[in-house]
């Protein structure tokens, strides 16, 4: 703790957290709790570094005893068998785990040792006792998120090396700011990069008073990786990291919520229209302003009109709540329901609707217009079939 304080002095961080920690850690090092822990720690050291013993071993005999200046064999035993040793010769060495735990043997050699030097133990026993939670809880919270945080940047530098881009986001308080350009998805990013593939990066932006992005486009376009990288963005903004976009803006969200369509199972008494009403009625109930909502494919297992009625109903209770939201669907009417919709649409290539881009376009939506293409490309377009019918 003492070399890390001096540390933290000595680079002066920017970080009002590191600042802040800082701070705190001087504070604590300096303190008289501290001081009695550090005094304590040195006595019971030196105590122990005055443990000396030897071990006898004959057959299944074992002898502890004070050391009286037995002769140490190490240095003859080597120089023994040094003539031997040769570069090219083949290593005997036997591989022991050293593990953490003490076996019985050792365990009854250490008894042993104990009772050899009682004051020394009795010493240490009566430290473990009052410093069973020594570690200072901030100093603790701090050392595991700083792994995390640590991990996480090293993460980030494969990403980095293929030329996509990680920002901190800018904080405001702006109700429902959401906005990212070039954001990526990082668990398919990681998987396009291994195998040698272009990773695509979409832009997204919410201001007053949009505060849902209702995604569409064709099926395997892209609509839920993206609904998935602007809940990633929003989550990792909350952890105070650095997010996978060139630059972005947000509302730091109180809680993010996901509305995923999971598997039926016999264990379950309910239908998935019904399981997946009970989620979203529960979701609704705990979500505040300042809520993120991610929402995929919902209600996808009823008729089209039910659905339709029903997300209507969820998107006015979205927009009465205020929070922001993203609602992945295949019905194209929900991105014009309000002027807080935000029509997101996944695009094809023009001459050949089949290819999807996996870009995204704030645009209206007009998912026929990819069913119509598909179906001309095909010889099934109404023309196509009339003429085939009359033969």
């Amino acid at each position: 703790m003492i070399v890390l304080r001096s540390e933290l002095a000595a680079v002066e961080p920017a970080s009002r957290g590191l600042q802040h920690f800082a701070r705190h850690l001087a504070e604590f090092v300096e303190s008289s709790a501290f001081g009695d822990l550090a005094r304590e720690t040195a006595a019971v050291q030196h105590a122990l570094q005055r443990v000396r013993y030897s071990v006898h071993i004959q057959g299944r005999r074992v002898l502890v005893e004070k050391y009286q200046g037995q002769p140490d064999y190490t240095e003859e035993a080597v120089a023994t068998f040094e003539r031997f040793a040769t570069e090219v010769s083949k290593d005997y060495h036997a591989h022991i785990d050293n593990a953490a735990d003490m076996n019985h043997v050792e365990a009854q050699i250490l008894n042993c040792v104990a009772e050899l030097y009682p004051e020394a133990f009795a010493l240490l026993d009566g430290f473990c006792q009052r410093y069973t939670h020594f570690v200072e809880p901030t100093i603790a919270q701090f050392d595991h998120e700083i792994r995390f945080y640590l991990h996480y940047l090293a993460f980030t530098r494969q990403f980095r090396a293929a030329g996509l881009h990680f920002t901190y986001p800018e904080i405001t308080t702006e109700p429902g700011a959401l906005s990212a350009e070039d954001a990526f998805d990082l668990a398919l990013a990681t998987k396009a990069i291994d195998a040698g593939q272009t990773v695509v990066c979409n832009d997204f932006r919410l201001s007053s008073p949009e505060r849902i992005f209702v995604v569409t486009g064709p099926n395997q376009g892209g609509k839920t990786t993206f609904a998935r990288t602007i809940g990633q963005c929003a989550y990792l903004a909350s952890l105070g990291c650095p997010i996978p976009a060139r630059r972005a803006k947000f509302t730091l969200p109180d809680r993010i919520y996901t509305h995923f369509e999971r598997q039926e199972t016999l264990s379950s008494l309910h239908g998935r229209l019904e399981e997946e009403l009970v989620r979203i009625h529960d979701i609704l109930t705990r979500a505040t302003a300042t809520s993120l909502i991610v929402m995929n494919e919902s209600f996808s297992s009823t008729t089209l009109s039910d659905a339709l009625w029903i997300a209507t109903q969820v998107i006015e209770r979205v927009i009465e709540l205020r929070c922001t939201a993203v609602y992945v669907s295949f019905i194209d009417q929900l991105a014009s329901l309000d002027r807080a919709c935000v029509s997101m649409v996944g695009e094809v290539v023009p001459d050949d609707p089949s290819q999807r881009t996996f870009k995204f376009t704030r645009r209206p939506a007009d998912g026929l217009a990819y069913a119509a293409a598909l179906a001309e490309k095909y010889g099934l377009d109404h023309d196509a079939l009339r003429q085939r019918i009359s033969r």
